[in-house]
């Protein structure tokens, strides 16, 4: 993470309002804590969430007033409860379905991030993510 803390903070810079920095603090951290690699694209708009094996299993965003958060296929696959999980939890902030290639939930603010750490990373333990860890 530190060698990337320019670019981290290229994306802090680009959120609009201290909720929504907060948001993508809360995700940052929880997903590097788990054992994630996170990697901010150089447009300053994007976080990439990889397993260590560097599959690309979520995404994080910036849109003009939210994060929108991407459950991406490999976690998908990895996880297929986890598209309907993300209806019943976070109903009316989803596009997307089960069977679909990724699932996007909207983050509006901080609180939002937390609910879905606590969902994705409860207890900093991501089931997936200590899986890739394990087997890398």
């Amino acid at each position: 993470m530190y060698s990337q803390a320019e670019a981290h903070l290229t994306i802090l810079d680009n959120c609009t309002g201290s909720s929504m920095r907060r948001a993508y603090l809360v995700l940052l951290l929880a997903a590097e804590r788990t054992g994630w690699q996170c990697t901010a694209r150089q447009t300053g708009r994007e976080l990439l969430i990889r397993d260590r094996a560097g599959r690309q299993f979520f995404t994080a965003a910036l849109t003009p007033d939210a994060l929108l958060f991407s459950l991406r296929r490999p976690a998908l696959d990895e996880g297929p409860q986890l598209a309907a999980q993300a209806l019943d939890r976070f109903y009316g902030r989803v596009r997307g379905a089960p069977g679909s290639s990724e699932v996007h939930i909207r983050i509006a603010n901080e609180q939002d991030a937390e609910d879905l750490v606590d969902w994705l990373f409860p207890g900093g333990n991501f089931s997936l993510g200590y899986e890739a860890r394990r087997s890398a």
